[in-house]
């Protein structure tokens, strides 16, 4: 099965771009995820040929790609940048996530070994989204980007394209979504429910 149709999502990167091309993505992004240098110029001041350098590093990396947009009569087109999933993923996430996701991952491998794997992990969820909902995260969507999962509102509910502990998830999927099912619990107004790797791409969030 190729991996643009793979059951579930992508793993969440644990590269970051350097901080100059994290500003140029970032601020791509914000133009809804599609910009060309001039467009991100205006939003970014500086000078086009920087802009450009960072936007190839950031083509390199896989965080962005780019394509040639139409022109009319002759001269050489000019280039439009999108943002990738991975893009979307490190441009939202925070800039600790990932020791956080290192300690999710062990306290997992530890409650797969325990006697009620499913209830402790989901105790687990809770605990930690109610923390991060104390520290003033946002919103349930605003508090999963920051994490790591790329989350994307769609008539089916919130679909997670990246998972911070992917290899973990596949092998131990009741401890590891267990706990991400006590953190969308924790964190949503009202009942939700996650549904693993049910879609091409990536995990689903749906009511209850």
């Amino acid at each position: 099965m190729s991996t643009s149709t793979r059951l579930g999502p992508q793993p969440a990167r644990t590269d970051r771009p350097r901080q100059a091309a994290l500003r140029v993505l970032q601020a791509l992004i914000a133009s809804d995820g599609r910009g060309t240098v001039a467009t991100l110029n205006q939003a970014l001041g500086g000078h086009a040929n920087t802009i450009r350098v960072q936007l190839e590093h950031l083509v390199a990396d896989g965080f962005v790609t780019q394509t040639s947009l139409p022109t009319p009569g002759r001269g050489r087109p000019a280039r439009a940048y999108l943002a990738t999933i991975a893009g979307r993923q490190v441009a939202g996430e925070e800039p600790d996530r990932q020791g956080q996701s290192a300690l999710v991952e062990a306290l997992a491998e530890h409650l797969a070994g325990t006697d009620d794997p499913a209830a402790a992990a989901h105790s687990v969820g809770l605990n930690w989204g109610s923390l991060l909902a104390a520290s003033g995260g946002g919103e349930l969507i605003s508090i999963l980007a920051g994490q790591g999962f790329t989350p994307l509102a769609t008539s089916d509910g919130i679909a997670l394209r990246t998972c911070p502990l992917l290899a973990s998830a596949r092998r131990y999927p009741d401890v590891v979504c267990g706990i991400h099912q006590g953190l969308i619990d924790a964190i949503s107004h009202e009942p939700q429910e996650l549904l693993p790797f049910v879609a091409a791409g990536a995990c689903l969030i749906r009511h209850a």
